[in-house]
């Protein structure tokens, strides 16, 4: 009985890891994917290092592209691939780290019980699974732990592996700053251990394992950008926003309003705290052998979390090698009171609920995503606006909205430059192009300051979904005219920039704004119903045509997840009701 337990266990855990994969390989959808494929298409074109940033209207602004490696691998695979290659480099690397995670977890004697108990964990780190080069960091932060692990076991000549491991890591991604913490978190927590059992201040095998980490020190500072490494260790407590005694949200411009940087809030991500709460009790439960490096891996991985949204996977990684061991330890102590049959029973609804808890955090992922989808997510992209732009060669310089920025470099530089895109690490130029999409009073002052007459611009913020600002500004203002709009996109052109008979013949009525907004709403939402001022959006837009019971569906839905509801939505809902709806 109990050996088919375990090739059930066995044969779930398997089936879990390929379920991972099936989403994991999912159409391209990251906006950073392609200033990385132009940068690598560069590199590769020129044999060039990147210092400047050469494809927007900041050119002369220092770039340093710390993850050139990453961009080059990533226009390889687009050669040999394309689209298609990417969904599934990314997939295969994402499932891969997931399994280093769970070798790390079996090695330290982790049953398949307990791993199966904390997979669900891996799901939750969905929110990263972009064709970034933070995938790279979740594929070496597993290899590097499966180092210290195996050579906490072993002491032997492994540990040496950590120099190629951060030398690769350190030329693909800024996260390999990581690898330093998890290595002195297994070395101090060698010498907290050795404290404890011999009363000995020591580290077991120390001439290999100071010198892996010397090698590993070494190791990361062969990149083209000397010193990087090092300030960026040194930066990056100092790292994204904060959120001050007054609620408000200071930091860097270039991270401040970038959605990847922001502050971890209870509101925002409850399961992280619940798991935090659960983890420490964990913990506590098995005290008496709880090894010091995996208190202080959990404990410093926790900080970084606490802080900023981006770091939480990393807590989620490092669980799902930690926990299963201490699980085993609590499960064991549980059975001295339990007889055979209701051991089994016990297995048996642990492995029942552990399927419940994957498939309710797998369900919506696989709604979304598909299984092993592959390709662009088109409307994601301003495709068509880039064609008709192309095909009618309109006047430069462009602006365009943060989140588009690498996609119209991708597609049309050397013969545009863009505004700025999604790296952009001019800190004046980031204030000058949010002015611009905010719709602050200086916003044509800059569009004339950089002699903007062609603007590419999509309807709606990718975090919370509220129309840009800029688009109001743009249908009062008699200057610009709207001359092409799709499902997602718009382009606006200066008057004096065209040929009048040109204009007449292309010009769209401004009312077919709302068109755009509405559908992106709508596709918006399909991805994921909590961007709660789309909602807002759609409601504004269904009240303006009378169309009062849609209105109300939609101003309910954003009711309910906005965490703030404003004024407007609240007299809104009063007229709603005053009409009968």
């Amino acid at each position: 009985m109990i050996r088919t337990m375990n090739r059930v266990q066995f044969l779930l855990l398997a089936a879990g890891v390929v379920a991972i994969a099936a989403v994991a390989v999912s159409v391209v959808h990251s906006f950073d994917v392609f200033w990385q494929l132009q940068s690598g298409r560069y590199m590769v074109e020129t044999g060039e290092v990147i210092r400047n940033d050469l494809f927007t209207l900041a050119a002369d602004a220092p770039r340093v592209e710390h993850c050139w490696l990453h961009d080059i691998l990533l226009y390889l695979v687009y050669l040999v691939g394309g689209y298609a290659g990417l969904s599934l480099w990314k997939g295969l690397t994402i499932t891969a780290g997931i399994g280093l995670m769970l070798v790390t977890a079996r090695l330290r004697g982790s049953s398949l019980l307990a791993m199966i108990l904390v997979v669900p964990l891996s799901l939750l780190t969905s929110g990263g699974w972009l064709e970034r080069p933070q995938v790279w960091s979740f594929l070496m932060t597993g290899l590097t732990l499966l180092i210290l692990e195996s050579y906490r076991q072993r002491p032997g000549r492994m540990i040496f592996l950590l120099f190629p491991v951060a030398l690769i890591w350190a030329n693909l991604h800024a996260g390999s700053v990581l690898i330093l913490p998890l290595f002195l978190a297994y070395l101090a927590g060698n010498l907290l251990d050795n404290l404890v059992r011999q009363r000995k201040f020591c580290i077991d095998d120390w001439r290999r394992f100071v010198g892996g980490g010397a090698l590993l020190i070494i190791g990361a500072q062969l990149t083209p950008y000397a010193m990087y490494w090092l300030r960026t260790l040194r930066g990056a407590p100092g790292l994204g926003a904060t959120v001050d005694s007054s609620g408000e949200r200071t930091g860097p411009i270039t991270q401040l309003f970038n959605m990847d940087w922001t502050p971890t809030s209870f509101a925002q991500d409850p399961i992280f705290y619940y798991l935090l709460a659960v983890t420490a009790l964990i913990l506590l439960l098995t005290f008496k052998k709880l090894r010091g490096s995996d208190l202080l891996l959990l404990g410093g991985l926790a900080v970084m979390g606490l802080s900023l949204v981006r770091h939480i996977p990393f807590f989620y990684f490092a669980a799902i090698i930690v926990l299963p061991r201490y699980l085993d330890m609590i499960g064991a102590w549980l059975s001295r009171f339990m007889g055979a049959g209701l051991q089994l029973a016990a297995r048996v609804a642990l492995v029942a609920l552990a399927v419940y808890g994957f498939w309710t955090v797998y369900q919506p992922l696989y709604q979304v995503y598909g299984p092993f989808n592959t390709g662009l997510r088109s409307w994601h992209y301003p495709i068509e606006a880039t064609d008709f732009l192309v095909e009618h060669k309109l006047a430069p310089n462009l602006y365009n909205t943060y989140d588009w920025g690498g996609y119209l470099a991708w597609r049309l530089y050397p013969e545009y430059q863009v505004f700025w895109d999604g790296r952009q690490n001019s800190a004046e130029m980031f204030r000058l192009g949010w002015n611009v999409m905010a719709g602050k009073p200086d916003w044509s002052v800059v569009l004339d300051q950089f002699r903007v007459n062609t603007i590419v611009t999509r309807s709606l913020t990718i975090d919370t979904g509220q129309k840009y600002p800029l688009l109001d500004r743009l249908v009062a203002d008699p200057q610009w005219h709207l001359v092409f709009n799709a499902e997602a996109s718009m382009i606006f052109v200066r008057e004096a920039s065209v040929d009048r008979s040109w204009l007449l013949k292309h010009r769209r009525p401004k009312t077919l704004v709302d068109e755009s907004v509405l559908s992106e709403t709508h596709l918006m939402l399909s991805t994921n119903p909590n961007r709660y001022m789309a909602w807002w959006e759609m409601a504004q837009i269904y009240y303006k045509r009378r169309q009062f019971k849609e209105a109300r569906m939609a101003l309910e839905q954003h009711l309910l997840g906005a965490p703030r509801p404003v004024g407007p939505a609240r007299d809104m809902l009063n007229r709603l009701t005053q009409l009968g709806v």
